[in-house]
């Protein structure tokens, strides 16, 4: 075999984990309803690929390593998905969502509830 169609090879497998990971993040944004989403799709599609690639550097290299794989790198996808959500929001990267908009209302009334100060 040549090392460009080794390349490919690889390329190849690197892609279909990145689509998996795809799948994972697509599923976690719905679920999300899209805030936080967007910053966590390289972190999804990184954990998918780190997950995938560690089926065979771990010494999965038949049939069954093969669709293993695909398995892992939908669960780190999953896992890349929820963790870069869940960082997103602490970080107040989506502060233009609606869950943002709403924590500050939720902090102004307390601020008035603490000063005691009647306003309209």
């Amino acid at each position: 075999m040549t090392t460009e169609a080794r390349l490919a090879f690889v390329l190849f497998f690197f892609a279909a984990w990145c689509v998996v990971g795809l799948i994972a993040w697509a599923v976690a944004a719905v679920v999300a309803r899209g805030r936080g989403a967007l910053p966590a799709l390289p972190l999804a599609l990184a954990a998918a690929s780190v997950a995938g690639v560690a089926v065979p550097l771990l010494g999965a290299r038949d049939l069954a390593g093969f669709f293993f794989s695909f398995l892992t790198a939908a669960i780190g996808g999953a896992l890349g998905s929820a963790g870069g959500i869940a960082l997103a929001r602490r970080i107040g990267a989506d502060g233009r969502s609606t869950d943002a908009a709403q924590r500050r209302i939720v902090r102004a009334r307390t601020v008035e509830q603490e000063t005691g100060r009647e306003t309209d």
